[in-house]
């Protein structure tokens, strides 16, 4: 049986929605891709978003501000943040804004795949 929710990934290249795709599917989630910020949040202030998928490098390079900025309008949004190293002081950082999860890119997919199903049901319990 399909589940719903939408899930927004942002990230340069879109790497990880393609990534993602074959299990997305699988679960029947809608996803939305972009590529910098700017389009971050103009999704999250047009369309129903359940769980947000942000990688700490997109350009535009305000990091954490964004993800200040996103807690702040959007407080029960669970935010999973990606980085390609791990960095105990962002990770440290980002934690205390509130983020549903850190995600170091090299520990592989399945606990991001966890995250985001454990985020998706967290969203849907308070709706």
């Amino acid at each position: 049986m399909a589940e719903c929710g939408t899930l927004l990934i942002g990230e340069p290249g879109c790497k990880l929605a393609t990534e993602l795709d074959p299990w997305v599917v699988d679960k029947g989630y809608k996803v939305r891709a972009v590529e910098n910020i700017k389009d971050v949040f103009l999704t999250l202030q047009g369309e129903k978003i359940n769980v947000l998928v942000i990688d700490v490098c997109l350009p535009e390079e305000i990091g954490c501000e964004a993800i200040s900025i996103i807690k702040s309008v959007y407080r029960n949004l669970p935010i999973i943040v990606t980085t390609d190293e791990n960095n105990p002081e962002l990770e440290s950082s980002v934690r205390q804004m509130g983020i549903f999860y850190y995600h170091v890119k090299s520990f592989g997919m399945d606990e991001l795949i966890l995250a985001i199903s454990n985020a998706m049901a967290c969203s849907a319990r308070q709706e």
